[in-house]
């Protein structure tokens, strides 16, 4: 009896032993390896991109009645006091600025990246600036010179304006041009334009955008051209490509407002003018039309006006009065009356 009662305890402690083995091993991790600190790589931390606000725009006023900024001045604070103004007591709505000049410089910072951009301030200034004026309803233009262009030309030379033999041609006063007929300079336009609407303007207004008119023009030659001289020869081809420079730019920029400055006689003259500018072809691809027109820069006995320098009121009657009648018939009196938006001269050359 003695026996059974030593057996049965032996049985009892080995199923206690056995029961707190299994409970035990039930929270027992794997073993923990220590690591050293530098066997640990990490990711390094990635830049956050600061978010770029998106830029409102003024709507296009029905009636544009506007002052010319340069880049200079729109930095100018006398200038500006004096700006604010003029906005102020006049029904002055909109201003337009300089942001690509005939040099080729691009004054601002517009999130651009070319050697061109010279920039007087920053984007994020920029920006500011644009907000001021929209918040007092001003209408905003870029004005960007297009063909006479020293900078992207002498980073570029294959897209220049050639001589016969290769060699880039000048005008009269030693300036650079870009050819036309290089699609590669319609698209640069068309970047700088987008980043110019992008930073804050509220259109795009093309300059320069024709063959030059000064200089030693038989000696100017273009590639897939014949040579392009002041003759009435070439009149067909000046105008094709130009409307085709021009309309590559109206396809990229889309919606965007767009408007061209032609000399003032595009207005009332049949033929190119040795430029390639004709009130047709320019009215297909551009929003408004801006006619320079300017009585210092008429020839004498135009349109019957003996001094057109002496006549200015009849100088942009007659221009604007034949270059409306030109789209009406081609438009429509209320798409026509909408296109026109003529520069007006401040200054006088001849007195």
């Amino acid at each position: 009896m003695k026996f059974v009662k030593i057996l049965l305890t032996l049985i009892i402690l080995f199923l206690l032993f056995v029961g707190v083995k299994a409970i035990s091993s039930k929270y027992i991790t794997a073993e923990v390896v220590p690591t050293k600190v530098d066997d640990i790589s990490f990711a390094p931390p990635q830049p956050v991109e600061p978010e770029v606000k998106k830029m409102s725009h003024v709507k296009t006023p029905n009636e544009v009645r506007g002052i010319y900024v340069s880049a200079n001045s729109f930095l100018y604070k006398p200038f500006l006091e004096r700006l604010d103004m003029m906005l102020d007591t006049t029904t002055i709505n909109t201003i337009v600025v300089d942001i690509k000049d005939a040099p080729g410089i691009i004054d601002y910072d517009i999130g651009f990246d070319t050697p061109c951009v010279k920039p007087l301030i920053s984007n994020e200034d920029l920006r500011s600036k644009l907000d001021y004026y929209h918040q007092k309803n001003i209408y905003v233009i870029a004005r960007i010179a297009v063909m006479r262009d020293e900078c992207f030309t002498k980073n570029n030379l294959e897209l220049s304006a050639n001589k016969a033999d290769g060699t880039p041609w000048r005008d009269g006063k030693g300036h650079y041009w870009l050819s036309p007929h290089e699609e590669k300079t319609a698209h640069y336009i068309a970047d700088i334009s987008k980043a110019v609407y992008e930073s804050g303007f509220d259109e795009i207004q093309l300059d320069y955008i024709r063959y030059p008119s000064d200089g030693q023009m038989n000696l100017l030659k273009y590639e897939y051209s014949d040579t392009v001289n002041a003759s009435s020869t070439n009149t067909e081809k000046r105008r094709a490509t130009l409307k085709n420079f021009v309309g590559i730019i109206r396809k990229e920029l889309g919606d965007i407002p767009l408007s061209a400055d032609v000399f003032g006689m595009v207005l009332t003259n049949n033929d190119d003018l040795t430029i390639g500018q004709h009130l047709d072809d320019f009215s297909e691809n551009v929003d408004y039309i801006s006619g320079m027109i300017y009585p210092s820069h008429f020839p004498d006995n135009w349109n019957g006006i003996k001094k057109p320098n002496s006549s200015p009121y009849q100088v942009i009657h007659d221009s604007m009065q034949q270059g409306l009648g030109r789209l009406n018939v081609r438009y429509g009196t209320s798409t026509a009356n909408k296109m026109m938006r003529p520069w007006l001269q401040d200054f006088s050359i001849y007195g």
